[in-house]
């Protein structure tokens, strides 16, 4: 049988090509293999120097890329969007390994792929030449998700890329899981007993500051004279294909000069991960030494605290950020005294470098491989939008319409059907026929049309709730204000009878029970009523011209109630249409701005914009988004609510969102919309999937302690609404 697991595809270099970010990636995809309850598979797309380049790749690599070459970034695009069973795609970012000045090349690849792209910024500099700008604000723009390694590299790259907003993850480089030891048996197998040593590693290049390593040894000597120094690690291809072995000639001459060939060894290879990590647990104190103090991340120094050993590094990025003084010393960068001092003073507390030792240990749990690997496979499910599966839909309708509620996945049919619910079941399929119009999908635009029409009286307004037994009105319909309803089952009708892909019978029909209700509906009192109105008059005015006039004086007359509201109510940092925030509160914002855009009138706009803005910092983190929870609503000045959380919050605001990106083109609320949807797949305060995949329906909620398993049709549509709209939005 064929295998249809999802596919990610990998972009980066890979081993046995020498490199750093090879590395990385091989690691990654290992432990990404192991990460249960996914079931992605892994593909490799590899990149080298030239077609003159020969490596032996592992089976994982299906493809390899000529770095210079156009065609090929273009042609690999091609081959994953026509590959039905690849999902996404990780794209492992260094300027250097990709072609073009700064390696703009990759975005050949990155405008021609339709598949969700997550990049690792591996490099993020605070002050980056035009061009480096040019290049990384398109790769963050085409990039569905972006992690940085640090958090120093995340204020970096939101600093200075708007479009970054909303779509930064911190996952640090991670480390291989080893048990932790002390340094004694492994000098004796490496043959280094009776000997202070001092390890660095990595492919060598000038950037790494050995030479000033070099320079302050001499006085350290002096005092502790069985110091070895072992610099491992053959020269960078790069930089041998350039100068040959210039640099480590270079500094075999500073040896000699300062009298240390007793005490430094060179290990010229590359070697294993099982002879490196021997290294370094034979290491008693790690030198981190880049020069380059914007430098995001070293692995060469994760790997090292990793494998618990004390360090001395210079002050790059990421040293600061792990580089404590219960793990190490930090050194100004080409300081050769600070750095002799900062070896003195650690090699003088024997006891104190083995708590440094056991804290460097501990420290990096979180960055073992595992860890990590799980960390980037829960982004890619919560990035991938799963294929829509409707089969919970079909289960949950009959040939009356769509039930209220369920049973776990079994329609509970005694509490029957809702207006509200087919209404926007309605909505759903209208826009999943634009895409694919099938037999059954038009049986339920039929179904759900049918049961509205059921539900509207002679007068033209509507009942909500129908029974199951004998299909009749509910004594709930005269207890309940229903206006929320009316005017969402306008908005409904709008939809309908401006959807190009359903029968002409079906916009007909929709426009009479539009027209009928319009003629004899009173203004609503609540503000998500006017709202729904405005959006549905929008659509209408398509449709009706002849009731143009008097379609945009509604609009208007709704859209200045809303501010009044606003105004009313918004009080110091409180910008918001009502006194607390209550269940489907984005609907009140989209719907100003839909008035400022349907009317031509910016103030609408503006206020639609910062009540938006106002929601967001309510209701976002920068991890997740946080819906206003239903256990009690959120007062202000009162301590918000978190709990009950319910899919038809994040629905509307992702609703809100889109509309805001499509109207100002802030790439800022497209990705919060990716975020917002993330919620659904387990990017949310418990870490649970809300969506079932098994049956295509969605859970109901979520409480402080668990989700509530069952699986209703506004959760359901809620869901669908969301996962059709962001299908449309990229």
């Amino acid at each position: 049988m064929p295998d249809n697991k999802p596919t990610i595809v990998f972009l980066s270099t890979y081993p046995p090509r020498e490199c750093g970010i090879a590395t990385f990636t091989q690691d990654l995809l290992k432990y990404s293999q192991k990460i249960p309850g996914f079931g992605f598979r892994y593909k490799v797309a590899a990149f080298n120097l030239s077609p003159l380049d020969t490596y032996k790749y592992p089976k994982e690599v299906e493809w390899e890329i000529d770095e210079n070459n156009k065609n090929d970034y273009i042609e690999l695009a091609k081959t994953i969007n026509n590959d039905h069973n690849i999902s996404g795609v990780i794209l492992q970012h260094e300027y250097g390994i990709f072609g073009g000045i700064e390696g703009e090349k990759i975005l050949y690849f990155m405008e021609n792929c339709k598949k969700p792209i997550v990049v690792t910024l591996h490099t993020a500099l605070p002050k980056p030449s035009t061009k480096m700008y040019d290049v990384t604000e398109r790769i963050i723009h085409y990039a569905r998700q972006v992690v940085v390694l640090t958090r120093n590299s995340k204020e970096i790259i939101e600093g200075l890329y708007p479009n970054a907003y909303g779509k930064i993850f911190i996952i640090p480089h991670g480390i291989h899981p080893v048990e932790f030891s002390y340094q004694e048996e492994y000098k004796k197998k490496l043959e280094l007993e009776n000997k202070i040593v001092l390890s660095t590693f990595g492919l060598l290049s000038r950037n790494k500051g050995i030479k000033y390593v070099l320079k302050s040894l001499p006085e350290v000597i002096k005092k502790y004279p069985s110091i070895l120094y072992l610099i491992i690690g053959e020269t960078h291809p790069v930089i041998r294909r350039k100068e040959g072995e210039k640099y480590r000639l270079e500094l075999a001459q500073l040896i000699k000069t300062l009298g240390l060939k007793k005490h430094v060894k060179f290990y010229d290879q590359y070697l294993s991960l099982p002879d490196l990590l021997e290294f370094l647990k034979a290491t008693d104190i790690y030198i981190s030494t880049s020069i380059n103090p914007n430098q995001a991340v070293s692995g060469t120094l994760s790997y090292a605290l990793g494998t618990g050993r004390p360090v001395v590094s210079t002050e790059f990025n990421q040293a600061k950020e792990i580089v404590t003084p219960d793990v190490g010393k930090l050194v100004p960068i080409q300081d050769y005294h600070a750095m002799k001092t900062a070896l003195i003073e650690m090699l003088e507390s024997p006891e104190k470098l083995k708590d440094m030792s056991r804290s460097a240990y501990e420290k990096t749990r979180p960055m073992v491989w595992g860890n990590v690997a799980e960390k980037y496979t829960n982004l890619l499910a919560r990035t991938i939008i799963p294929p829509l599966n409707l089969r919970h839909l079909f289960e949950m309708t009959d040939r009356v319409g769509l039930f209220q509620f369920a049973h776990l996945t079994t329609p509970n049919r005694l509490t029957g059907y809702t207006l509200d619910d087919n209404a926007r079941a309605l909505v759903v399929c209208c826009k999943i026929a634009e895409t694919a119009n099938s037999k059954k999908i038009k049986g339920l635009i039929k179904t759900y049309l049918s049961f509205m029409k059921k539900c509207q009286r002679e007068n033209g307004l509507f009942t909500n709730y129908i029974g199951f037994k004998d299909n009749l009105p509910t004594l709930q319909n005269k207890i309940e204000d229903l206006s929320d309803s009316h005017f969402r089952t306008l908005w409904a009708l709008g939809v309908a009878m401006t959807s190009k892909t359903v029968s002409s019978k079906i916009r007909n029909d929709a426009k009479k029970m539009f027209l009928l209700f319009t003629k004899n509906a009173h203004d609503p009192e609540h503000l998500r009523a006017r709202a729904f109105a405005i959006k549905a008059y929008s659509l209408a005015l398509k449709q009706l011209p002849d009731q143009r006039n008097i379609l945009m004086s509604q609009m208007k007359k709704y859209a200045d109630s809303l501010i009044i509201a606003l105004k009313k109510n918004s009080y110091k940092k409180w910008v918001w249409f009502e006194k607390d925030l209550n269940y489907g509160n984005a609907v009140l914002p989209e719907s100003l701005l839909i008035a400022g855009k349907m009317l031509n009138d910016r103030s609408y706009t503006i206020k639609g914009i910062e009540s938006l803005n106002f929601l967001i910092a309510k209701t976002f983190t920068p991890d997740m988004y946080m819906p206003i929870g239903q256990s009690h609503w959120y007062k202000n000045r009162l301590k918000r609510s978190q709990f009950d959380q319910q899919p038809e919050d994040p629905a509307a605001m992702i609703q809100a969102l889109v509309c805001a990106y499509r109207f100002t083109g802030d790439d800022k609320y497209k990705n919060l919309a990716n975020k917002c949807f993330s919620w659904f797949l387990g990017n949310n305060s418990l870490n649970k999937f809300m969506y079932d995949k098994s049956t295509g329906g969605c859970y109901d909620g979520l409480h402080p302690d668990r989700v509530n398993l069952n699986q209703g049709a506004e959760s359901l549509i809620s869901y669908i609404m969301s996962s059709i709209t962001m299908s449309k939005t990229h």
